[in-house]
């Protein structure tokens, strides 16, 4: 088994589509910081379902989704597959190749896929459980990870030593199994607790059912009597309704002997109605008479009214229109005078007009000469920089030349200082000599003045004569002249040793003076830059100036121009004003001559209305004279019809008497009819009754009225003892036996359940107990082989010294933390603390390596590990990555070209276009010295 491929869309940096070719052996990936390497260790650990964040180097998992440069859009999904090759079968899948994929989208949605079957992060990371491979597992080892196993916490580095045990799957399932017996422990609690409460309910549920038994016997022996007593009821309503039926049909004979002669006084009664009936109509047509002559005086009143009313108005009208007529003649008035001031106004705004159209035109050749004025400026500044670009390319020009002529200084000194043979310690011996040979004259020239001095007081004393004095003074005077010769060729030898070309060099036509040549045109053509930057300087001031100048001159041709706009508008609105001025003249002139038509008008139909009134009033006094005579008619037909009806009101009454004793004796007859249908509806009710209490129908019993039945207070006192049996019961619950029958099923059942809890939880325990055994076995196997391997990796890595692996709490081997102690060489053992970066680095691999001698990963990605490496650690380092690269696959994230040179395949990873990382292939089979040049470009 072994990582063939990583594919890699939209992850962090790495926006395009991107496939990674992974080889057997060792793959160096290399490529400059920045440039995205360390995102592929990132990548792998996210596909094989990293979910931390902060080892993702991300604040939240959607900032793994590439986020777009300044010339690209973010992205809105991020993918990575992993293809291994499973041909060894190694992986619990039956495929010869294992394709991983992940995915996530902007929104947080993750996807996880094996062979592009979704499936959950859980199975993933099951996939690889014991294998070496996973987020966490020893097959991914970084700088962090270097810190994690050897930090101060003993605990951290166990989970190297679970992989290699194999324990992880185990470990696993004891968590699950740990999870499930709290939680059969739980459900035992809960299902105990929902058990005494059914144990209660069982036991309530079978007492009331045991009640229910003895009540329905009682209620048994009820509906008996009860039947027998409503029974009872019914006969004795059967006798009373007999009875009563009889009373009725007596009653019914004396009213319909009453009703035949009530019928003989009625006819007689109907025929003075009719003539009474005739009277009636004539006061009737009278009354119509008085009432349509009074209708025509309302009418005439209404008329009256409503031709005052028209004459109020037309009075009214005319009143209006003399008014309004006043009003628009004061309103013409107004308008002119209006229209004579807004004139003024007008012509004061044109005025006003002019006046600014003259400023603009002004300030607008104000501006042109300033804009040609800061054209000037800038084409003079233009021409200051040419000038200062050509002084510059004159500056290197000179630079050039006084290039070439100091190399051509320092050519010729060279060869005339090696042909005139010159040495500096020849010079400075001869230099020695001459001084030296100065301070004996020196010297000498002292003594001869002491001696000088002591001559002269010899002589004088006569202790010298003057023959011997004149002897010593001509050895002293031979002295220094010989001393004088020697000083000569001391000197002419030194002067020998001093080179004489200098002296060529420093003639006016020598290269030394024509470098100070070149200097001076080089400081003149300084002085000139400097010249021209003063003048662009104050030019650019004078343009900033000038610039400002014109900014205000725009500033108030803009004021100007707004004050024009003003003042337009203003015109338009005093024109718009003097044309509705106008406009309103015409107007109220066509109004007031229709107020004067309409004065002239109301004037006639006051007329009209007057001579209207008149006659109205003439035809209201005739009506008024009709209305009397027809009352008067009437009054005597009133007192004929109050005659007859006084003579029909005896025969009325005797016929009143006749219907009363009717309706005597048809409100008797309805009481018993009322009292017969009273009995039938108490019968029926003891049916209705009877049936809406025991739920059917008495008439079933109907065959038993004809037999004798026990007295009705018998049978009553019977009932009453029954039902006082009942009641002493207390409440009944008539629905206990089928709780009952469903409690004890749910009795029995939560019963089975709890035993099944309890058998599930005693089983969990063994199973945990087992796991926890041949975990402590598999881990303590493991961990004693990788201790021994440690101890010979770490002599082998350092070339001496020793290391040593301690379990912290041998009883509680599962939990218990490792220690390491390193001692390299020249050292003493100790722990981590005092080991510099390299040696804990080295301390780091020598224990991956001892772990891969247990159980080798497949592959493993290493990131920078051997950044903290010197040479000759580089070596060991290299030596045993390429013995175990013969069984595992290593892929190795580094700078160094050592480890590169030790590499079969590289694989590039650069950034042409900035923040988007792309994969260059590198050719293999170079030769030495091109491949070394490469990786040189390349690390």
């Amino acid at each position: 088994m072994f990582l063939k491929s990583l594919e890699l869309y939209g992850f962090k940096s790495f926006a395009d589509k991107t496939r990674l070719e992974f080889s057997d052996g060792t793959t160096s990936l290399l490529g400059p910081n920045g440039c995205g390497k360390s995102n592929i260790v990132d990548a792998i650990k996210w596909v094989l379902g990293e979910q931390s964040t902060k080892t993702l180097r991300a604040g939240k998992m959607e900032d793994v989704i590439f986020n777009g440069t300044e010339t690209r859009k973010p992205l809105n999904v991020a993918e990575v597959s992993l293809v291994i090759s499973n041909s060894d079968g190694a992986l619990p899948i039956d495929a010869t190749e294992v394709e991983i994929r992940r995915r996530i989208f902007r929104s947080g949605e993750s996807e996880f896929f094996i062979n592009r079957n979704q499936v959950r992060l859980r199975d993933i990371r099951e996939l690889f459980f014991d294998t070496g491979i996973g987020k966490s597992a020893y097959s991914i080892l970084e700088q962090g990870k270097i810190d994690q196993i050897l930090s101060h916490k003993p605990e951290d580095r166990r989970y190297i030593f679970e992989e290699a045990a194999g324990i992880t799957r185990y470990k696993q399932r004891s968590v699950e199994a740990g999870r499930k017996l709290q939680r059969t422990e739980e459900n035992i609690e809960q299902v105990e607790t929902l058990f005494k409460e059914i144990k209660r309910q069982y036991d309530s549920r079978k007492i009331q059912a045991e009640k229910v038994e003895r009540f329905r016997a009682l209620e048994k022996e009820q509906s008996t009597l009860e039947v027998h007593v409503q029974l009872a009821t019914i006969q004795n309503h059967l006798l009373l309704k007999e009875a009563k039926e009889q009373e009725l049909s007596e009653t019914q004979q004396s009213y319909d002997a009453l009703k035949k002669e009530s019928e003989l006084l009625q006819q007689s009664l109907e025929q003075q109605q009719t003539d009474l009936r005739q009277f009636a109509e004539q006061r009737i047509e009278l009354q119509s008479g008085i009432q349509r002559i009074e209708g025509q005086l309302n009418g005439k009143k209404d008329q009256l009214e409503i031709l005052e009313e028209r004459y109020r108005d037309f009075l009214r009208n005319k009143e209006e229109a003399e008014q309004r007529a006043n009003n628009l003649k004061e309103r013409l008035a107004r308008n002119e005078q209006e229209l004579e001031e807004q004139q003024d106004v007008l012509d004061s705004l044109d005025e006003s007009i002019i006046d600014s159209e003259k400023k603009i035109h002004l300030q607008e050749k104000e501006m042109s000469f300033t804009v040609k004025q800061i054209d000037e400026s800038d084409q003079q500044i233009i021409h200051n920089e040419n000038s200062i670009v050509q002084e510059q390319h004159i500056q290197q020009e000179l630079s050039g030349e006084l290039q070439r002529i100091t190399d051509l200084l320092v050519e010729e000194l060279d060869e005339k200082l090696k042909a005139s043979g010159y040495s500096t310690s020849q010079r400075k011996q001869s230099e020695k000599e001459l001084t030296d040979h100065l301070d004996l004259i020196e010297r000498t020239v002292i003594k001869q003045v002491e001696f000088s001095n002591e001559l002269t007081t010899m002589l004088e004393q006569e202790s010298i004569t003057i023959q011997r004095a004149q002897t010593q003074w001509a050895h002293y005077l031979n002295e220094i002249q010989a001393s004088h010769q020697k000083l000569r060729v001391l000197f002419e030898t030194y002067q020998s040793k001093i080179p004489s070309f200098i002296d060529e060099l420093l003639a006016p036509e020598g290269i030394i003076s024509q470098k100070h040549s070149i200097d001076e045109k080089m400081r003149l053509s300084h002085q000139k830059v400097t010249s021209y930057h003063k003048e662009i300087a104050i030019l650019k001031e004078e343009r900033t100036r000038l610039q400002q100048l014109l900014e205000q001159y725009r500033e108030h041709v803009v004021q100007l121009r707004l004050s024009l706009n003003s003042f337009t508008t203003k015109k338009e609105s005093v024109l718009s004003l003097i044309q509705s001025l106008r406009q309103q003249q015409t107007e109220s002139t066509y109004l007031l001559q229709d107020a004067v038509t309409e004065s002239d008008y109301a004037q006639q139909r006051l007329k009209d209305a007057q001579t209207q009134i008149e006659t109205a009033q003439e035809e209201q006094k005739q009506l008024l004279l009709d209305k009397q005579e027809q009352e008067e008619s009437l009054s005597e037909l009133i007192l004929s019809i109050e005659q007859e009806n006084e003579r029909l009101g005896s025969e009325r009454n005797r016929l009143n008497d006749y219907y009363e004793t009717l309706r005597e004796i048809r409100t008797t007859s309805d009481k018993i009819t009322y009292h017969i249908e009273g009995i039938q509806q108490q019968i029926a009710q003891v049916y209705t009754n009877y049936f809406d209490t025991y739920g059917k129908s008495l008439k079933e019993f109907d065959d038993q009225l004809d037999t004798e039945l026990e007295d009705f207070s018998t049978l009553r006192e019977q009932l009453n003892k029954i039902n006082k049996q009942i009641q002493g019961m207390g409440y009944i619950n008539h629905m206990a036996a089928e709780e009952f029958k469903e409690i004890k099923e749910r009795y029995d059942f939560i019963h089975q359940q709890l035993s099944d809890l309890q058998k599930a939880k005693t089983d969990l325990e063994k199973v945990i107990e087992e796991i926890t055994i041949r975990s402590e076995k598999l881990f303590l196997e493991s961990y004693q082989a990788i201790r021994v391997n440690f101890q010979q990796m770490f002599h082998r890595m350092f070339s001496g010294g020793r290391a040593e692996l301690r379990l912290l709490d041998p009883e509680n081997v599962l939990e218990s933390g490792i220690d390491i102690l390193a001692q390299p060489p020249g050292k003493k053992l100790d722990r981590l603390a005092p080991l510099s970066g390299g040696e804990k680095s080295l301390t780091a691999v020598a224990l991956l390596f001892a772990t891969y001698k247990v159980k080798p990963s497949p592959f493993a990605i290493l990131d920078e590990i051997d950044a903290a490496l010197d040479d000759r650690n580089i070596g060991n380092f290299l030596e045993v990555l390429d013995e175990f690269s013969q069984n595992s696959q290593f892929i190795i994230i580094t700078h160094n070209k050592h480890t590169v040179l030790g590499s079969k395949t590289l694989l590039g990873i650069t950034m042409e276009e900035r923040g988007v990382s792309k994969t260059i292939s590198y050719r293999m089979g170079l030769e030495d010295e091109e491949l070394d040049n490469e990786i040189d470009n390349t690390v």
